[in-house]
Protein backbone atom coordinates (compact mmCIF):
# COMPACT_ATOMS: atom_id res chain seq x y z
CA UNK A 1 0.00 0.00 0.00
CA UNK A 2 1.33 3.29 -0.59
CA UNK A 3 1.49 5.99 1.86
CA UNK A 4 -0.40 9.12 1.61
CA UNK A 5 -0.95 12.41 3.47
CA UNK A 6 -2.85 12.46 6.90
CA UNK A 7 -6.58 12.66 6.38
CA UNK A 8 -6.54 11.09 2.97
CA UNK A 9 -7.92 7.75 1.87
CA UNK A 10 -5.37 5.47 1.20
CA UNK A 11 -5.17 3.09 -2.18
CA UNK A 12 -3.74 -0.04 -3.39
CA UNK A 13 -0.65 1.14 -6.57
CA UNK A 14 -2.31 1.05 -9.71
CA UNK A 15 -2.40 -1.98 -12.19
CA UNK A 16 1.06 -1.92 -13.93
CA UNK A 17 3.17 -3.77 -16.46
CA UNK A 18 5.09 -6.70 -14.50
CA UNK A 19 8.41 -5.13 -15.45
CA UNK A 20 9.34 -1.60 -16.27
CA UNK A 21 11.68 -2.11 -19.18
CA UNK A 22 11.60 -4.97 -22.26
CA UNK A 23 13.20 -8.33 -21.59
CA UNK A 24 13.11 -10.75 -23.56
CA UNK A 25 11.94 -14.23 -21.67
CA UNK A 26 10.01 -17.68 -22.31
CA UNK A 27 6.52 -16.23 -22.58
CA UNK A 28 7.54 -14.40 -25.59
CA UNK A 29 7.79 -17.54 -27.44
CA UNK A 30 4.02 -18.01 -27.82
CA UNK A 31 3.65 -14.22 -28.53
CA UNK A 32 6.22 -14.94 -31.70
CA UNK A 33 4.24 -17.85 -32.38
CA UNK A 34 0.75 -16.06 -32.63
CA UNK A 35 2.24 -13.27 -34.99
CA UNK A 36 3.81 -15.90 -37.39
CA UNK A 37 -0.23 -17.04 -37.04
CA UNK A 38 -0.59 -14.06 -39.86
CA UNK A 39 0.29 -15.33 -42.92
CA UNK A 40 -0.32 -18.88 -42.16
CA UNK A 41 -3.95 -18.06 -41.47
CA UNK A 42 -4.17 -16.55 -44.57
CA UNK A 43 -2.44 -19.67 -45.90
CA UNK A 44 -4.94 -21.80 -45.23
CA UNK A 45 -8.45 -20.13 -44.42
CA UNK A 46 -7.85 -16.91 -46.23
CA UNK A 47 -7.68 -12.83 -45.27
CA UNK A 48 -10.48 -12.83 -42.65
CA UNK A 49 -8.47 -15.53 -40.53
CA UNK A 50 -5.18 -13.51 -40.86
CA UNK A 51 -7.67 -10.66 -39.27
CA UNK A 52 -8.84 -12.68 -36.43
CA UNK A 53 -5.00 -13.95 -35.51
CA UNK A 54 -3.71 -10.39 -36.51
CA UNK A 55 -6.13 -9.23 -33.69
CA UNK A 56 -4.85 -12.08 -31.08
CA UNK A 57 -1.36 -10.94 -31.72
CA UNK A 58 -2.09 -7.32 -30.97
CA UNK A 59 -3.71 -8.61 -27.79
CA UNK A 60 -0.58 -10.50 -26.42
CA UNK A 61 1.48 -7.01 -26.94
CA UNK A 62 -0.95 -5.59 -25.04
CA UNK A 63 -0.80 -7.89 -22.47
CA UNK A 64 3.03 -7.66 -22.46
CA UNK A 65 2.52 -4.44 -20.80
CA UNK A 66 -0.52 -4.67 -18.77
CA UNK A 67 -0.29 -7.58 -17.34
CA UNK A 68 -0.25 -8.39 -13.38
CA UNK A 69 2.32 -10.92 -13.65
CA UNK A 70 4.02 -13.50 -16.25
CA UNK A 71 1.62 -15.94 -15.26
CA UNK A 72 -1.74 -14.00 -16.15
CA UNK A 73 0.02 -12.87 -19.05
CA UNK A 74 0.98 -16.63 -20.38
CA UNK A 75 -2.90 -17.66 -19.49
CA UNK A 76 -4.16 -14.48 -21.23
CA UNK A 77 -2.14 -15.50 -24.54
CA UNK A 78 -3.29 -18.99 -24.63
CA UNK A 79 -6.96 -18.00 -24.71
CA UNK A 80 -5.86 -15.29 -27.12
CA UNK A 81 -4.02 -17.76 -29.67
CA UNK A 82 -6.13 -20.56 -29.24
CA UNK A 83 -9.61 -18.69 -30.02
CA UNK A 84 -8.16 -17.19 -33.00
CA UNK A 85 -6.59 -20.91 -34.06
CA UNK A 86 -10.50 -21.95 -33.54
CA UNK A 87 -11.91 -19.54 -35.11
CA UNK A 88 -9.21 -20.00 -38.33
CA UNK A 89 -9.40 -24.12 -38.40
CA UNK A 90 -13.13 -23.83 -38.32
CA UNK A 91 -13.21 -25.46 -34.88
CA UNK A 92 -16.39 -23.86 -33.61
CA UNK A 93 -18.64 -25.24 -36.54
CA UNK A 94 -17.74 -28.23 -35.21
CA UNK A 95 -17.76 -28.59 -31.39
CA UNK A 96 -20.75 -26.22 -30.88
CA UNK A 97 -20.28 -25.70 -27.23
CA UNK A 98 -16.70 -24.73 -27.89
CA UNK A 99 -18.10 -20.89 -28.74
CA UNK A 100 -19.20 -20.48 -25.28
CA UNK A 101 -16.14 -21.15 -23.82
CA UNK A 102 -13.92 -19.02 -25.71
CA UNK A 103 -16.56 -16.27 -25.30
CA UNK A 104 -15.98 -16.49 -21.84
CA UNK A 105 -12.88 -17.09 -21.66
CA UNK A 106 -12.03 -14.38 -24.13
CA UNK A 107 -14.45 -11.83 -22.47
CA UNK A 108 -12.34 -12.43 -19.20
CA UNK A 109 -9.02 -12.01 -20.45
CA UNK A 110 -9.96 -8.67 -22.67
CA UNK A 111 -12.12 -7.25 -19.59
CA UNK A 112 -9.44 -8.12 -17.31
CA UNK A 113 -6.49 -6.41 -19.20
CA UNK A 114 -8.36 -3.36 -20.16
CA UNK A 115 -9.36 -2.76 -16.44
CA UNK A 116 -5.52 -3.35 -15.51
CA UNK A 117 -4.78 -0.07 -18.67
CA UNK A 118 -7.57 1.88 -17.04
CA UNK A 119 -6.39 1.97 -13.34
CA UNK A 120 -2.38 1.91 -14.99
CA UNK A 121 -3.57 5.47 -16.55
CA UNK A 122 -5.27 6.69 -13.44
CA UNK A 123 -9.01 6.22 -15.73
CA UNK A 124 -10.28 4.12 -13.10
CA UNK A 125 -9.25 4.45 -9.19
CA UNK A 126 -7.16 1.91 -7.34
CA UNK A 127 -9.91 0.34 -5.05
CA UNK A 128 -9.32 1.27 -1.52
CA UNK A 129 -12.60 1.42 0.31
CA UNK A 130 -15.36 -1.19 0.36
CA UNK A 131 -18.03 1.55 -2.04
CA UNK A 132 -14.52 1.78 -4.15
CA UNK A 133 -14.02 -1.66 -4.66
CA UNK A 134 -18.00 -2.20 -5.40
CA UNK A 135 -17.57 0.64 -7.72
CA UNK A 136 -14.66 -0.83 -9.36
CA UNK A 137 -16.41 -4.56 -9.56
CA UNK A 138 -19.01 -2.66 -11.47
CA UNK A 139 -17.15 -0.77 -13.94
CA UNK A 140 -15.03 -3.37 -14.87
CA UNK A 141 -18.02 -5.90 -15.21
CA UNK A 142 -19.64 -2.58 -17.43
CA UNK A 143 -16.57 -2.58 -19.61
CA UNK A 144 -16.68 -6.26 -20.13
CA UNK A 145 -20.46 -6.03 -21.26
CA UNK A 146 -19.39 -3.24 -24.04
CA UNK A 147 -16.68 -5.54 -24.71
CA UNK A 148 -18.98 -8.68 -25.96
CA UNK A 149 -21.80 -5.93 -27.49
CA UNK A 150 -19.35 -5.09 -30.13
CA UNK A 151 -18.03 -8.29 -30.27
CA UNK A 152 -21.35 -9.24 -31.87
CA UNK A 153 -21.49 -5.88 -33.88
CA UNK A 154 -17.80 -7.08 -35.31
CA UNK A 155 -19.52 -10.51 -36.32
CA UNK A 156 -22.56 -9.34 -37.47
CA UNK A 157 -19.92 -6.59 -39.94
CA UNK A 158 -18.47 -9.54 -40.53
CA UNK A 159 -21.19 -11.34 -41.92
CA UNK A 160 -23.00 -8.19 -43.84
CA UNK A 161 -19.72 -6.81 -45.38
CA UNK A 162 -16.93 -9.52 -46.04
CA UNK A 163 -18.56 -13.47 -45.87
CA UNK A 164 -21.58 -14.75 -44.99
CA UNK A 165 -19.51 -17.65 -43.42
CA UNK A 166 -19.31 -15.55 -39.94
CA UNK A 167 -22.07 -17.54 -37.92
CA UNK A 168 -25.03 -14.79 -36.57
CA UNK A 169 -28.73 -15.06 -35.87
CA UNK A 170 -30.70 -14.46 -32.44
CA UNK A 171 -29.72 -17.80 -30.61
CA UNK A 172 -26.16 -17.38 -31.26
CA UNK A 173 -26.26 -13.41 -30.13
CA UNK A 174 -27.80 -13.73 -27.06
CA UNK A 175 -25.88 -16.79 -26.32
CA UNK A 176 -22.39 -14.84 -26.66
CA UNK A 177 -23.60 -12.09 -24.48
CA UNK A 178 -24.76 -14.10 -21.83
CA UNK A 179 -21.50 -16.15 -22.15
CA UNK A 180 -19.82 -12.35 -22.59
CA UNK A 181 -21.23 -11.28 -19.59
CA UNK A 182 -20.15 -14.35 -17.02
CA UNK A 183 -16.22 -13.97 -18.32
CA UNK A 184 -16.92 -9.97 -17.67
CA UNK A 185 -17.86 -11.20 -13.92
CA UNK A 186 -14.97 -13.28 -13.56
CA UNK A 187 -12.75 -10.52 -14.77
CA UNK A 188 -13.89 -8.65 -12.13
CA UNK A 189 -14.03 -10.82 -9.21
CA UNK A 190 -10.31 -11.89 -10.42
CA UNK A 191 -9.45 -8.59 -10.92
CA UNK A 192 -10.54 -7.56 -7.55
CA UNK A 193 -8.95 -10.64 -5.58
CA UNK A 194 -5.76 -9.55 -7.54
CA UNK A 195 -5.65 -6.45 -6.52
CA UNK A 196 -5.18 -7.79 -3.32
CA UNK A 197 -6.79 -5.93 0.30
CA UNK A 198 -7.43 -2.63 0.54
CA UNK A 199 -8.34 -0.29 3.67
CA UNK A 200 -11.44 -0.76 4.18
CA UNK A 201 -12.65 2.05 7.08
Amino acid sequence: MTRVAAGTVPTRPPARAYEPVFVPHPGDVLRLLTALSIPAAWIVSGPLSSLVMALAAGGTWVLRYYARSRSEDLAGQAVLFLGGAFSVLGTYRTIAWLDVVVHVSMLAVLTTMLGNMLVHHGMLPAAGTRRQDCGLLLSVTALGVLFAVLWEIGEWAGHSFITPEVGVGYADTIGDLAAGLLGSLLAAVWFHRAAGPGSRP
